[in-house]
């Protein structure tokens, strides 16, 4: 289907609204401008409003308030017009609609939205307009789905490159992510949509993450996992917080009283609610008396059995909790309710699909990437002298938003790199497309295949365990992410694995089955093939099948190792090396697009190594050979080994860059954009040079953080590990001056503040913009500190020549770490320095000044 094609069907489903027979949110086709007037809306009128209500309450109406109904949603109390409140998933567009008390989907054919690239990308342009433009989108369009909660934007960070849901963030520095984050929740929450920021805190792994313990020394919570926290409370004015899954010092994060009594709603003075992941370990009493506000998903067979239903209003009729408990956790929920406007007529109603939306996907793409490497000046790449383009890799033509766990995203139009360039390039240029592998490989059936989930959205094979081979008696269930298997060592287990799996094409599929132990392979209930393994050797079997059709598939396992499934689908698509190579040589340009794909970075899972999958590295060495001047681009969410990048000329880092991907990417490479973005992690050379992989710190038991303040580039710099690439690099098609630092005093005094300017110039020949940090150093502290520390950021476009003055505020906050003695904030007396930079590794100009109590 073309471009044109795809666009001409927003209007279309922009209108079809209709819900199906499933019970949802009633939407409106009408559409508003983006501002309303809130004036009926004052914190005293809200007030008033919410203790009028409370006052008419019954105890059984304050408790309906403070759990769920449905999977995504919250009762109405219709007597005092009160409406039923409706949330959904985010944080890069409004998920599917998800039936009222399953995780199927509802089946909706009005429920596509527009798929923003994720928060990552957002992270990677450092620029504030992205991530107001992000959440303009995000919160217009859930308002016109009906919904008055979008869960995002999460702001957890990226302390180990494994970690399944970096996709999902801003990256791995406090101070970039709070700022974003706050630009990111002011604009959801001006569309009458309640931002949740997630998961409160110090969820930084998928291995266990319900029950590993998070033990960090308060500094190291203070100072790089809470920040951006109160930067969206604070700043923000963030309406909702979710807690995390993970325990956090011996107790679940939604009910740990030092996170949610003491700092979120002492300190920081949050008014709003605390919610609940879906499935967290919590009890009653605990989440309770210890600040939890709503519960929003329990593995129970009926919401009153939900601990904050019916076993609450137990405890409070037997006198073990107060009501005035209860009355607290209400008086949030009605002022978050009324806040957003859920009784006023006037509530704005949103668009969705939109030009408009997708322009600022397409925008928002375009600015997140990266330009790595570009050797000899290879890009931006002459248009009129492409005529035979050879493009390889697994993601050049694969779609990423139906994807990722509970952020995935059904999209209007995907727009993939290989679509993108045919747009740039017409009809004109000769473009290939090729796919290769090792000839003996075998890979687990990918996941666009499988049509079973996972409740949080992944494609999942359902992993059955047995006591005998007759598989009579069940012992426990659980998810896999793919038709791999490895059995617990020294032990024989009976393990049936199945999945739902719908090909893409008619004919002969070639099951290839590498197996130690006894396999059985069943179609719809239905043997078609048995090995017993001694050896990795691979044996296939040919079946016939259907495009479009649903099939079920068992794997029937008995043993003590291991297996693996895969399949070759009709067609030979993958063509041999030497083909490869002789494409290569024949082409006048080779492009790469390789990376990760929602098969790793995905949650409820973390990733094993930092490698790329499937034979990536050897094809690009391969390539990088026969042809230097082959353009690299990698597609992931989080860090990944380059073990050839130095041989690489032109490198590009894209992060999933939503429903304009592939036309952002071709902007990019052709020149029609200027590159932009900066990295918002570090890559590093290999894993073990990352903290918590060097200190021995990821399990599913506990992580104590040992490397404390010193993450991500922290830890490079105080260890002198060189990265491949450090925090806060990306080059550009221009070039630009950095000149005259100037500080508005020498001598700053406490409570005051000081003002930095700088003047930056593109000396280059194209426009572009620059991305100027400021980092700040404290010359000599009591206690360890880093060398250097993000405390400012701006983005600043500018035409060939033209300089433009940049002014950054440093206060006192940001001179600060915490005192451990004095239980706060302090910053000591001394002298610090101010360090202007294009990257945490290319300082261009320094000042020294001092600060006296």
């Amino acid at each position: 289907m073309t471009k044109i094609a795809l666009l001409s069907s927003v209007s279309l489903m922009s209108i079809v609204l209709c819900c199906l027979g499933c019970s949802a949110p009633k939407v409106s086709s009408s559409s508003q401008p983006l501002v309303s007037a809130k004036s009926t809306r004052s914190p005293a009128v809200i007030e008033a409003e919410v203790e009028r209500l409370l006052s008419l309450m019954t105890l059984e109406e304050k408790g309906s308030l403070v759990h769920a109904n449905g999977k995504f949603s919250v009762a109405a109390i219709e007597r005092l017009g009160i409406h039923e409140t409706w949330l959904s998933d985010g944080p890069h567009g409004v998920r599917e609609e998800i039936s009222r008390h399953s995780w199927d989907a509802a089946g909706w054919t009005s429920d596509y939205s527009t798929y923003l690239p994720p928060l990552t990308t957002v992270a990677a342009s450092w620029d504030r307009n992205m991530a107001q433009l992000h959440g303009n989108v995000l919160g217009s369009e859930a308002r016109h789905r009906g919904k008055d909660f979008i869960l995002g934007p999460g702001v957890n960070l990226a302390r180990l490159p494994l970690y399944g849901r970096n996709f999902e963030y801003f990256g791995e520095d406090p101070y970039l992510t709070g700022k974003l984050a706050v630009e990111e929740v002011k604009a959801i929450q001006r569309n009458d949509v309640a931002a949740t920021v997630k998961h409160y805190a110090l969820n930084t792994q998928e291995l266990n993450r319900i029950g590993v313990d998070a033990k960090p020394d308060e500094r190291t919570l203070r100072e790089i996992y809470l920040p951006a926290f109160e930067m969206t409370v604070k700043e923000g004015g963030a309406l909702s917080l979710m807690g995390g899954y993970n325990q956090v010092r011996g107790t679940n994060a939604n009910q740990s009283r030092h996170l949610v009594m003491d700092i979120l709603k002492g300190e920081w003075g949050f008014k709003g609610i605390l919610m609940t992941d879906w499935n967290v370990d919590i009890n009653t009493f605990d989440a309770a008396m210890n600040g939890l506000d709503l519960e929003m998903g329990t593995d129970v067979s009926e919401y009153s059995q939900y601990f904050l239903a019916e076993p609450l209003l137990a405890m409070i009729r037997d006198g073990k909790i107060p009501e005035s408990v209860l009355d607290d956790k209400v008086r949030r929920m009605l002022r978050v309710q009324l806040t957003m406007g859920m009784m006023d007529k006037q509530r704005l109603s949103g668009q969705r699909n939109t030009e408009e939306h997708q322009q600022a996907a397409k925008k928002i793409a375009q600015e997140g990437i990266v330009l790595l490497k570009n050797d000899d000046s290879i890009l931006p790449l002459d248009k009129s002298k492409v005529r035979n383009l050879l493009v390889l890799g697994p993601n050049v033509d694969r779609p990423h938003g139906a994807g990722g766990g509970s952020s995935t995203v059904k999209a209007l139009y995907e727009v993939t790199p290989l679509q993108g360039l045919k747009n740039a390039l017409g009809e004109n240029v000769n473009i290939t497309f090729m796919r290769t592998r090792k000839s003996a490989a075998i890979l687990p059936i990918d996941g666009i295949f499988v049509e079973t989930r996972h409740w949080t959205g992944t494609p999942a094979w359902n992993t059955e365990f047995y006591s005998s081979a007759d598989r009579t008696q069940r012992l426990s269930f659980d998810t896999a992410p793919d038709s791999a298997y490895k059995a617990k060592a020294g032990k024989t287990e009976f393990v049936t694995m199945s999945a739902d799996v719908r090909p893409k094409s008619t004919g002969v599929h070639t099951f290839k089955i590498s197996a130690l132990g006894k396999l059985q392979l069943r179609i719809d209930g239905e043997v078609v093939f048995s090995h017993t393994g001694t050896s990795k050797k691979i044996v296939r079997h040919n079946v016939n099948l259907s495009q479009g059709q649903v099939y079920r598939v068992d794997i029937l396992y008995d043993g003590d190792q291991e297996f693996l499934l895969g399949w070759d689908t009709p067609g030979n698509i993958f063509s041999s090396r030497d083909d490869v190579i002789a494409a290569a040589k024949k082409a006048d340009t080779v492009i790469y697009v390789g990376g990760l794909s929602h098969g790793d970075d995905r949650e409820a899972i973390d990733r094993t190594d930092m490698k790329l999958p499937n034979d990536q590295d050897s094809v690009i060495e391969t390539l990088l050979a026969v042809k230097p001047s082959t353009l690299v681009v990698m597609i992931a969410g989080s860090a990944v080994e380059m073990p050839w990048a130095a041989k690489a000329k032109a490198l590009l880092w894209s992060s999933y860059g939503g429903m304009e991907a592939g036309n952002a990417l071709s902007d990019v490479l052709f020149g029609v954009v200027n590159p932009s973005g900066k990295l918002p992690i570090t890559l590093p050379h290999k894993l073990e040079d990352t903290p918590a992989i060097a200190l021995n710190d990821y399990n599913a038991i506990e992580n104590l953080y040992p490397e404390g303040v010193f993450m991500g580039y922290r830890w490079f710099e105080e260890k002198n590990i060189e990265p491949l690439f450090p925090f806060g690099f990306g080059l550009s098609y221009t070039t630009f001056k950095y000149s005259n630092l100037r500080l508005s005093t020498n001598a700053l005094k406490k409570g005051d503040t000081l003002t930095v300017t700088v003047d930056v110039t593109n000396t280059g020949k194209v426009a572009g913009s620059e991305v100027v940090q400021l980092y700040i150093g404290d010359v000599a502290a009591s206690v360890p500190r880093p060398a250097k520390e993000l405390k400012g950021f701006d983005k600043a476009f500018l035409l060939p020549g033209q300089t433009k003055t940049l002014a950054f505020t440093v206060n006192q906050r940001d001179l600060a770490f915490w005192d451990v003695n004095s239980n706060d904030w302090l910053a000591e007396e001394g002298d610090f320095d101010v360090l202007i930079g294009a990257s945490v590794a290319d300082v261009r100009l320094a000042k020294r000044f001092s600060y006296n109590q």
